[in-house]
C-alpha cells in the first residue's frame, strides 16, 4: 500500500476561543474529525500565556500569532503524524497573519494564514506580500478570512456597498505578482456560494484560498463546508504533496556547441565511426556512396542517437569544468578579500577587482541561459535580478510536469514509466537484430503501439 501524500488544509474563522474552554475543546474535536492535515483558524482571541495550554489541548504542534484575548489572532495547527518541517516563520504584531516556510513531505512551499481587517487596510496586504517575497519558494498557498470579496457581483448577496476597495485592489496586485489562482472560483466560475452570513440574509464569500499554478495542478478537491459554532463556513483544499521529482527533462541542443572546435571534431569522428560500424560496400570516404547493413531510415535514427549521447556527455563535462572554475574563482575572491581586510594594497585590490569581474562574467553566461530557457524575451539589462529568472525557470518546469494522465476510458492514472521502459527494451532488441526485415517489422510494431 502506497504512502498517502495528500495534504488537506481546512480554514475557518472561529469567532473567539479564549473565553469558553468548552467551545474551544468542542471546535478542536470537530476540526480533528474532518481529518485535515493542517488547520488554519482566524479570530482565535489567543494570548501569549495560553499558547502552551492550547497546544496541549490540541495534542500536537501549533503556531500562534496573537493580539489580545478579545480580538484578532490566528493559528496553524498540524495533524499528528504529518511529515513536515518548518524552516522559518513570520508573524504580524497585530495578530493578523502567520507566514511560514515549510516542507510537506517533499514539497516546499510558503503557507500563509491571515485574518483581514473589517476596515479598508491595504497596508496589511503590502506587509504580507513583503514577507512572502523573503522566501525563494515558487509554491505559495494563502488562506483565511480576508474580509474582502474578489467579485462584488458573484461573491455577495443583499449587500449594497462595495466595501474595502483599496484592499481589493491590493489583493488583485498580489494575485498578479505571484500568479495566484482562487481554486474554488476557478472550478466554479459562475456559481454563487458564500462563507459568511448574517440573520438579515446578508452573505459574502470572505474566506478563500489563493494558490500558485503548480499547487493548483496538484489539487484533488476544494470545497466550502458548514462551519461549527461560528457565522463563517469552513473552506477545504486538498492537494498532492508528491510532486514528481525533477529529472533530466527532455534534452535541447545548445547551438553554441557548434562554435566549439573540440565538439565539432568529436561529432565528425562520431559520424565516421558510425559509418564504419554499419559499412557494407562502396567508397567509405564518400558518405553518399556507401551501402550499409541496415536501411537508411534506421541508420539515420542510430546516427541521431549517437550524436545526442555524445552531445549530452560533452555538455555535462563542460558544465562540470565550469562549476569547478566558478568555485575556484569564488575561493580566490574570498582569500583576496581576507587579505584586503588584514593588509590592503593597490596590487591586491586590482587583483581582487579582476577576479570579481571574471566571476561576474561567468555568472552572466549562466543567467543568459536561464533567460533563454525561461522564455523571458521581454527582459532588459538590469530589469530583473538573477534570482527572478532562477525561480521562473523552476516555475516553468513545474507547469510542464504531468502529475496524472487520463486514459481512453476517461480514468485518471499515474504516468506509466514501466511502459516506457518496456518500449525502450523492444527498441534495443530491434537494434541488435541482424535481419533487416525482422528489424523493420519490430520497429513498425513498436511505432504502432
Amino acid at each position: 500500500m502506497g504512502i498517502d501524500n495528500n495534504i488537506t488544509i481546512l480554514s475557518m474563522n472561529v469567532r473567539g476561543l479564549f473565553s469558553n474552554k468548552k467551545k474551544r475543546l468542542d471546535v478542536f474535536d470537530w476540526a480533528k474529525g474532518k481529518h485535515a492535515s493542517i488547520i488554519c483558524f482566524q479570530e482565535t482571541h489567543s494570548s501569549k500565556d495560553v499558547e502552551k495550554i492550547w497546544e496541549e489541548e490540541w495534542d500536537n504542534t501549533c503556531i500562534f500569532c496573537q493580539h489580545n484575548n478579545r480580538s484578532a489572532g490566528v493559528s496553524i495547527m498540524f495533524k499528528k503524524g504529518l511529515d513536515f518541517t518548518i524552516h522559518d516563520t513570520k508573524f504580524d504584531q497585530n495578530g493578523r497573519y502567520i507566514v511560514i516556510d515549510i516542507t510537506l513531505f517533499e514539497q516546499r512551499l510558503t503557507l500563509v494564514c491571515l485574518y483581514g481587517y473589517n476596515t479598508d487596510e491595504p497596508l496589511l496586504f503590502d506587509d504580507i506580500l513583503y514577507k512572502i517575497a523573503l522566501y525563494a519558494n515558487t509554491s505559495i498557498l494563502l488562506c483565511g478570512d480576508w474580509n474582502v470579496v474578489q467579485d462584488c457581483n458573484l461573491d455577495t448577496y443583499n449587500i449594497l456597498h462595495k466595501r474595502n476597495p483599496k484592499s481589493r485592489e491590493k489583493i488583485e496586485e498580489i494575485i498578479e505578482k505571484l500568479e495566484l489562482l482562487d481554486p474554488w472560483r476557478t472550478c466554479h466560475p459562475t456559481d454563487k456560494n458564500f462563507t459568511w452570513r448574517q440573520p438579515s440574509i446578508k452573505q459574502s464569500r470572505l474566506d478563500y484560498f489563493l494558490v500558485t499554478e503548480d499547487i493548483y495542478s496538484l489539487m484533488k478537491n476544494t470545497k466550502i463546508i458548514p462551519g461549527y459554532k461560528t457565522d463563517h463556513s469552513a473552506i477545504v483544499f486538498t492537494f498532492s504533496a508528491s510532486l514528481a521529482k525533477r529529472g533530466k527533462g527532455y534534452w535541447k541542443f545548445n547551438s553554441q556547441l557548434l562554435r566549439d572546435v573540440e565538439y565539432v571534431e568529436k561529432i565528425k569522428t562520431c559520424i565516421k565511426d558510425t559509418i564504419s560500424e554499419y559499412y557494407l560496400s562502396g567508397d567509405i570516404q564518400n558518405c553518399l556512396d556507401v551501402k550499409l547493413t541496415c536501411n537508411d531510415q534506421l541508420f539515420f535514427e542510430i546516427m541521431k542517437m549517437k550524436i545526442r549521447t555524445l552531445s549530452i556527455s560533452y555538455s555535462i563535462e563542460k558544465n562540470r569544468e565550469d562549476r569547478e572554475h566558478t568555485s575556484k574563482l569564488e575561493k580566490e575572491v574570498e582569500q583576496l578579500e581576507n587579505i584586503m581586510s588584514m593588509s590592503p594594497s593597490v596590487n591586491v585590490q586590482a587583483t581582487l577587482h579582476g577576479k570579481k569581474l571574471e566571476l561576474e562574467n561567468k555568472r552572466e553566461q549562466k543567467i543568459e541561459g536561464l533567460l533563454l530557457r525561461s522564455r523571458a524575451n521581454w527582459h532588459e539589462n538590469g530589469e530583473k535580478c538573477s534570482q527572478y529568472f532562477c525561480k521562473l525557470e523552476k516555475s516553468n518546469f513545474i507547469k510542464k510536469t504531468m502529475a496524472e494522465l487520463i486514459d481512453d476510458q476517461a480514468q485518471i492514472c499515474q504516468p506509466l514509466q514501466r511502459d516506457v521502459v518496456a518500449l525502450l527494451k523492444v527498441l534495443a532488441m530491434c537494434l541488435k537484430s541482424d535481419n533487416d526485415l525482422t528489424r523493420d517489422l519490430q520497429l513498425e510494431n513498436l511505432l504502432n503501439r
